[in-house]
């Protein structure tokens, strides 16, 4: 059974993702779990100690590094059970019945892509601050689960209202189908937005969004913006004053935005809000 994970550490948002993912397991009716996700620290085997250092202080050097870095995997080790073990509570306090548990050791982005196919969705941090690069375990897992990504960079608040942004892309449509067939956070305002030079086509697109909607007797609203996307999306969401975007993601391949960008990583960075993205 597919169920809801949230991928949680002591340093990012973990009590907040907790709580979105405490919130679709009660909308979906699918089981949460939280997962912690040991990543080991590599570096006292990448050290060069070829230089003028004598053999046996070499051997010193190393075994004090290995040491040091077992004493961190320990506490990272104590610290994760110990997250565990208190979100799990906070869970079972909102009266959710099916919530377990996981810490696993490796490279964060194997561990998820190991059991993508249990996932329905995925909840993380990112500590992303105004101006800032995604880190690229973000930006693989949401490339390469093919799965909805919540994004969580700011504080809980029950969303009242969503913003959808739609292009007509494949990724776009699927989260589209998605929002109206699983009541992720329950029945809140849904705003779709196309932004488009050209109005009869924008029109076109929104009218083919309300549809998707429609078949779930579902109402939405629509707007048709003009201008350069990520600035035209990030002004309506802030003056609308919505609690979540969600849009398809990284449409382009990767040498492509090299060379043009990604509005993707531009929203993200720019956005101090939740974020749903489907790759």
């Amino acid at each position: 059974m597919s169920h809801i994970l949230c991928c949680v550490d002591s340093n990012n948002f973990s009590q907040e993702v907790c709580d979105y993912g405490i919130l679709i397991a009660q909308n979906t009716k699918k089981p949460l779990k939280f997962l912690n996700i040991i990543e080991h620290d590599h570096r006292a085997k990448k050290l060069d100690l070829s230089g003028s250092i004598a053999l046996g202080a070499k051997d010193d050097i190393l075994e004090e590094l290995t040491q040091s870095e077992a004493t961190t995997s320990r506490e990272a080790i104590l610290h994760g059970k110990k997250l565990l073990s208190s979100l799990k509570e906070r869970a079972t306090k909102q009266s959710l019945q099916d919530v377990s548990t996981t810490q696993v050791h490796g490279e964060f982005i194997e561990n998820i892509l190991e059991i993508k196919e249990d996932i329905k969705v995925l909840v993380i941090a990112t500590s992303s601050t105004e101006g800032k690069s995604i880190g690229e375990n973000v930006e693989e897992v949401i490339r390469e689960t093919h799965k909805p990504v919540l994004l969580v960079n700011a504080h809980f608040v029950t969303p009242k209202k969503i913003l959808i942004a739609y292009n007509g892309s494949f990724e776009s449509k699927e989260m589209l189908k998605i929002l109206a067939k699983t009541p992720l956070f329950g029945d809140i305002q849904r705003t779709i937005v196309n932004i488009n030079s050209n109005p009869k086509e924008a029109e076109k697109l929104l009218e083919e969004a309300k549809e998707i909607f429609a078949k779930q007797n579902i109402d939405v609203q629509t707007q048709a913006l003009e201008g350069e996307v990520t600035k035209e999306i990030l002004q309506f969401f802030k003056t609308q004053e919505f609690d979540i975007l969600a849009m398809g993601a990284f449409g382009h391949s990767r040498l492509k935005e090299f060379f043009f960008g990604s509005k993707t990583e531009k929203i993200i960075t720019n956005l101090q809000k939740p974020l749903l993205l489907l790759r």
